[in-house]
């Protein structure tokens, strides 16, 4: 129990709470005050504990909570937060990091430290019940909020235990360069700190990319490409071969993107010429390949301006290369996919993957 923090302070009530009785005799202030009865607390802030040299003062002890725990932190969940998007792009990490302090006093502050760049602003979102969520609104969050106005929010002016809930976003610019870095955000309460780390990747290769709910064939069978994981084996297409091969995963990258289309496909050989077989949803940019190996996408000046990739313009009745050599699949028509979503990109050694059957192209320089 701490004691008063102003007005009338007795030598009883300090021995009391040093655990002593408060009729001690010859009691010392100095030694009281240096640590000679018992080493000081120095969980109290250095304005509520003696400072332990001359001249000693009774009202140093002002606030002194003497059995005060120690500051500590505790971290789950994910607390390596990256960052991905292109240049120009603002993008946010996909989950959050959950950061627990106790014995804190006199509030959290916040700060963020970069290598690398070229980068923009850095924000995060702080709820203190659950992950605030993509857009950082949901479970009563902040949104996305500048490290300053977090040091002024209650969320963490005010915190000195308890967990909070924290996702990070980073506004990349300029919009034509490239920037790859990190970072580190540091909570700090009472001296104590705890930190969130992350990659920051703004690469112009950001839109290679594939709708996160398309699914990625597999020798036997398929798997959702937001359920793969590097080494994880996929189908792919050796052109120095000229045969299909089941190759590992080296790489996966997860981005927003809000440039997205829908490709509808069917078979040229159904007599009823209306059987829609499969659909993939990818962005704008990302060529897939036909059957005689050239490739298209919906804007071939992009694939060409950003990754140096030679296509023509997606066309209905266009025959895609399909997975087993069947050469069924043509492009029915073309849709629209608005809104921001989810999506990867996978790197094999042959720089392609099967989406739904239709071999796309993977590169990840």
């Amino acid at each position: 129990m701490a004691l008063t923090s102003s007005g009338e302070i007795k030598m009883s009530e300090i021995n009391t709470e040093f655990g002593r009785s408060s009729t001690t005799t010859n009691s010392s202030l100095e030694d009281l005050s240096d640590g000679t009865v018992a080493t000081i607390n120095t969980a109290n802030d250095s304005a509520d504990r003696p400072d332990g040299s001359a001249p000693h003062a009774m009202t140093e002890f002002y606030s002194y909570d003497h059995d005060l725990s120690s500051t500590s932190w505790s971290t789950s969940n994910n607390t390596n937060l990256h960052l991905n998007g292109d240049p120009g792009d603002t993008d946010e990490s996909n989950s959050d990091a959950q950061m627990t302090v106790t014995g804190g006093s006199g509030g959290t502050s916040c700060s963020v430290t970069t290598t690398g760049g070229p980068f923009g602003s850095f924000k995060l979102a702080i709820s203190a019940t659950e992950d605030p969520g993509s857009g950082g609104g949901s479970n009563s969050g902040t949104g996305f909020i500048s490290t300053t106005a977090a040091n002024s929010n209650s969320v963490f002016s005010n915190h000195n235990s308890g967990t909070r809930y924290i996702r990070t976003q980073w506004a990349h610019s300029p919009s034509n360069k490239d920037g790859t870095g990190a970072y580190t955000l540091t909570l700090t309460n009472n001296g104590v700190s705890a930190t969130i780390t992350g990659n920051i990747d703004f690469s112009l290769l950001g839109g290679f990319c594939i709708y996160e709910h398309i699914p990625v064939n597999l020798k036997d069978g398929t798997a959702i490409i937001h359920d793969l994981n590097v080494g994880d084996m996929i189908m792919s297409y050796n052109w120095s071969t000229n045969q299909e091969e089941e190759v590992e995963i080296q790489e996966i990258k997860k981005i927003t993107h809000e440039n997205l289309y829908k490709i509808i496909l069917s078979d040229p050989n159904d007599e009823t010429d209306g059987e829609e077989l499969k659909e993939l949803i990818l962005t704008s940019d990302h060529p897939i390949y036909k059957q005689d190996g050239n490739m298209v996408s919906q804007d071939p000046g992009l694939s060409k301006s950003n990754y140096d990739l030679d296509a023509t313009e997606v066309q209905p009745n266009d025959l895609l290369k399909m997975l087993n050599g069947k050469y069924y699949a043509n492009v029915h028509r073309l849709e629209g996919f608005p809104k921001k979503h989810w999506t990867y990109t996978i790197k094999t050694k042959n720089n392609n993957f099967y989406a739904n059957g239709v071999l796309v192209n993977s590169e990840i320089s």
